[in-house]
């Protein structure tokens, strides 16, 4: 099925749907003459049975789910139809036993009339907490110990061990009638007969702003907390808990409620409201994490510790207030003992369809539509309606609150909503919850960085950003997947080793978008075909910004873009490639490590021609032994494997097939003097064969003996799911290499020659190569460009500019598309008022990076002020079609407007850049002078707001005179 939002909403669906059936036809069946206690172990020993069969099962569908794949795949309608019939006819049977086990027990454990809504809430909390239980041990315990399918027999023996006991224990025959005690309430309730169908819906609809607010949830404190299995079994599991303290809370005093509509609408209310009142929290966690890792430390267990207490301290209320529903919505419905099983079964399958709804809404609609926080908004709006209706409607109210408390709530809910301020998105995405990204987090606050692009799409929330040194980089889910910094060395060998090695490749497969820089290499290689496949439409959108470093990789006409889980395409296609690379994002991200085991390596070479070559990506961002075991199963499936060291004790790279290759010189000599190829491969230090060659460290036979002792990481095991998460916090990278260090073992044979009168030197030069050699050098040459830019830093605050330009130019010889030092000679060349040379090194920026907003807007501001206002407009417009909603390029589009005595336009601008940044201080200035002479009240306003907001700066000494005066005139 795969990792994709599709494939985990339908698997879903066909469970919970298979809920829902359970408990509405297990509720219809039990108020016969069932024994309730004999149908629940026949229920329990058909759970257990059957998920011991079910991965038998999926095997057995495996053939299917392939036909789908190569049938259907153009037709993404037939295709998620038909595989939510396979998939719901494999869940049918245990999902529907599951479902009919609550109104089941319910007919078992309901003996009077006046206490249904008591016992049954009562048998619902202890249920939910059991599954909190099974939530939080299966990831933190189970999984982690015994693998998945030690973990699925458990659970069945579980419950076949529930049903043994049940049948030894009490040997309930099974048709009985069960003794009740039938007494008549000592309250009289309201006749609600009339309002069944009310009360099932607005349950329905409960339950759809339940799962919209799970969802939801779910990605904000993925985002904020990290994507592990960690992460989300602790939602999970805080989620589930809220709603067992709420419904065995409810249920004790639930006899105290005279009005069960009434309190029904209440708590309505109050999940809206307590939701509403957490919004701004979420915000504010990438500053609890800071203060964690500065006054905690990183110790793993700690660090779980306090993700727990903050996930609870934020959902706790409102899920509290959904788990009080349940008793009381069972309370007004079922008022019968003789038909307990039928009520509960349709107030739990009302419940649950309605989940399935927000499930799909949630994550195909709703998010993608709003984004995260508006999405919450409108569920709150929804909820805060829902309790308004159900007490109009179904409770005894007084005029009063109908006409004017109800209404004023309403009111003061949309008021707090509009109060609270969009999350900061340069805060949320700054990936705080990894230590080594605090720094991230500092330049967020700082608003130093500039957002391209953010997306919250079905899968993942994208945020591309570009900073002042004109590196831009592309984050998923807070996390750093791609960019134009040390990520280059990785993204280009990734492409163009495997490719290079190839001794004619005409087809190609890449796995994971991200910058679009290694899909970029493997196009200058002339193939055939190539497939890109990522999960991810936000990955692919937001890696546009990367095109003029790519080679506008996604326009190749040779390209076919295939939106799906990497994993499932290769296990369910039957196309085959020269070549494979593999470079998907960090494996303590939940799901990812998939794409590094051993039966995943087995899919690709099965997806092989003959000859072709495998290229994965490794970091050493995990333990030793994890690492060891990712080189040992990938030795395991190909007999020939070397490994290359992109980045020197962080990045490294397997390239493996079935059949001997090796490089030839010729052909990597002709690739070094491409143009293009030529110039990518220099700009990570690689001139030559030697340079290429001293990143090869280790062959199979260096690689089988440094992992012999590792265990294999399999699909059942997943041991980089559970242990790699650990070492977001902790770094043993330095132990990786001293362990790593001695196996390693240049070898110059590895080059082949045709002609052999180059072969004597070009070896002699191979046979003195040193480790890394390219590499080292590569970074003395930007360590003294770093020495270069602090000197020039120096000189210029000490006002010594002549010195300050020597030392750029002095960059520029070592890197002449160096932009903070094209940028920094424009700043100096503008404070001269060197208007020619200004323009030149700011342009030198945009040819460097196209995208690079902070040279966009110095050039905006040297032509504005220098009475060039049509080039400012030309360039403005130019910027905002591809960057909208910066303050400062409507302030300066405004003014390039006032100098050209446009005041309309002008003050449209100054408006559109407070909209953007309401306490712009030079927005006010500027339109509060713009408007002195035709709305002097808004010039007063503004000018007054300029002088609030720049009270205690300097550097605006002029512009506050200038206010002063003008406020005394007008």
């Amino acid at each position: 099925m795969g990792n994709t939002q599709y494939s985990i909403a339908t698997v879903l669906t066909a469970f919970m749907g298979g809920l829902a059936l359970g408990s509405y036809t297990g509720g219809k069946i039990i108020d016969r003459e069932f024994n309730p206690l004999a149908a629940y172990a026949i229920l329990e020993a058909g759970i257990g049975i059957y998920c011991l069969l079910l991965p038998f099962f999926i095997d057995l569908a495996f053939p299917l789910f392939q036909w789908i794949y190569l049938s259907l795949g153009d037709s993404y309608t037939q295709t998620s139809l038909v595989r939510f019939s396979v998939c719901f006819a494999l869940l049918i049977i245990p999902a529907t036993f599951m479902g009919a086990t609550l109104p089941v027990l319910s007919k078992f454990v309901s003996r009077e009339e006046n206490f249904i809504g008591k016992d049954v809430g009562t048998l619902y909390s202890i249920n939910t907490f059991g599954a909190v239980l099974g939530a939080w041990a299966s990831a933190f315990i189970f999984m982690r110990l015994f693998g998945v399918q030690a973990t699925t027999g458990i659970a069945a023996a579980v419950n076949i061990s529930i049903a043994l006991i049940i049948y030894f224990l009490f040997k309930p025959p099974l048709k009985e009638r069960l003794p009740f005690i039938e007494t008549s309430s000592d309250k009289e309730g309201p006749a609600l007969k009339k309002s069944e169908i009310f009360i099932l819906l607005s349950f329905l609809l409960s339950g759809l702003t339940a799962l919209v607010y799970q969802v939801v949830w779910t990605r904000i404190l993925s985002l904020l907390l990290g994507s592990s299995v960690y992460a989300f079994s602790m939602i999970l599991s805080v989620f589930i808990l809220g709603l067992a303290l709420g419904t065995v809370t409810a249920s004790r005093f639930l006899d105290r409620l005279s009005d069960l509509v009434k309190g029904y609408g209440l708590v309505q209310m109050m999940i809206g409201f307590s939701s509403l009142s957490i919004i701004p929290l979420f915000g504010r966690i990438p500053f609890v994490n800071r203060w964690i890792y500065e006054n905690w430390g990183q110790q793993f267990q700690f660090i779980q510790g306090a993700n727990f207490i903050i996930i609870f301290g934020l959902l706790f209320i409102p899920t509290f207030f959904m788990g009080t529903q349940f008793p009381i919505v069972i309370k007004i419905l079922a008022t019968k003992l003789e038909t307990v099983g039928q009520n509960v079964g349709r107030v739990y399958a009302f419940n649950t369809v309605g989940a399935i709804i927000g499930s799909f809404l949630a994550g195909f609609v709703l998010i993608p539509a709003l984004g995260l926080q508006t999405t919450i908004l409108s569920v709150v709006f929804f909820n805060v309606l829902l309790g308004i209706s159900l007490l109009v409607w179904g409770a005894s109210i007084s005029f009063n609150w109908k006409m004017y408390v109800l209404p004023g709530l309403f009111v003061l809910c949309v008021v707090i909503a509009n109060s609270i301020p969009p999350w900061d998105k340069s805060v949320i995405s700054s990936g705080s919850f990894m230590p080594y990204r605090i720094g991230d987090l500092r330049e967020a606050e700082l608003k130093k960085n500039k957002i391209l692009y953010f997306k919250e799409g079905m899968h993942t929330t994208v945020t591309t950003e570009l900073s002042t040194s004109g590196n831009i980089f592309l984050r998923v889910n807070g996390k750093t997947d791609a960019s134009l910094a040390l990520d280059m060395r990785t993204q280009l060998l990734s492409g163009y080793l495997p490719m290079l090695f190839h001794p004619k490749p005409e087809s190609a497969l890449v796995i994971g978008q991200g910058s679009g820089i290694t899909l970029g290499a493997v196009e200058q290689f002339p193939v055939n075909k190539i497939n890109l496949v990522e999960i991810s439409p936000a990955v692919i959108e937001g890696s546009r910004f990367f095109d003029p470093f790519n080679h506008d990789a996604l326009n190749d006409k040779r390209l076919s873009i295939l939106l799906e889980d990497g994993r499932n395409h290769i296990a369910l296609s039957q196309n085959t490639y020269d070549v494979i690379v593999s470079e998907p994002s960090n494996p303590w991200i939940s799901g990812v490590g998939a794409l590094f085991t051993v039966d995943f390596f087995e899919l690709l070479k099965k997806r092989l021609n003959p000859g072709g070559l495998a290229c994965i990506w490794v970091h050493t961002n995990m333990s030793p032994d994890s690492f060891k075991s990712i080189v040992r199963s990938f030795t395991e499936k190909f007999p020939y494997v070397t490994m290359w060291e992109s980045i020197a004790g962080d990045d490294y790279l397997l390239i493996g097939s079935e059949e001997e290759y090796g490089l030839s010189f010729e052909k990597a000599q002709k690739l070094l003097g491409n143009e293009v190829a030529g110039k990518d491969l220099a700009q990570i230090g690689i001139r030559n064969v030697p340079d290429l060659m001293s990143l090869m460290i280790m062959s199979r036979p260096d690689l089988v003996e440094f992992s012999k002792n590792a265990p294999l990481h399999t699909d059942d095991n997943s041991l980089l799911e559970f242990n790699a998460p650990e070492y977001v916090y902790k770094d043993e990278r330095d132990v990786l290499v001293r362990q790593l260090t001695p196996y390693i073992k240049l070898r110059p044979e590895f080059v082949e020659f045709e002609n052999a009168g180059v072969m004597a030197e070009v070896r002699k030069r191979l046979s003195e190569l040193k480790r890394s050699e390219s590499q080292i050098e590569e970074i003395k040459r930007k360590a003294k460009i770093e020495t270069l830019l602090e000197k020039a830093e120096a000189a210029y605050n000490v006002g010594d500019i002549t010195q300050a330009l020597s030392f750029y130019k002095m960059v520029l010889v070592e890197n002449p598309q160096h932009i903070l030092a094209q940028m920094n000679m424009g700043n100096i060349y503008q404070e001269l008022k060197l208007t020619e040379e200004a323009e030149k090194a700011y342009l030198n920026t945009l040819k460097a990076n196209p995208f690079y907003i902070f040279g966009s807007l110095n050039l905006a501001r040297l032509y504005v002020f220098s009475g060039q206002s049509d080039k400012a407009i030309t360039l403005i417009k130019d910027t905002l079609e591809w960057y909208k909603g910066d303050h400062e390029l409507s302030l300066f589009l405004g003014l390039a407007y006032a100098f050209k005595k446009d005041a309309q336009l002008a003050v449209k601008e100054f408006e559109t850049s407070l909209k953007w940044k309401p306490d712009y201080s030079l927005a006010h200035f500027y339109l509060g002078v713009q408007l002195q002479k035709s709305d002097r009240s808004s010039a007063v306003r503004h000018l007054k707001s300029f002088l609030r907001l720049t009270k205690n700066e300097s550097e605006h000494r002029n512009l506050i005179l200038k206010a002063e005066q003008l406020l005394k005139k007008l």
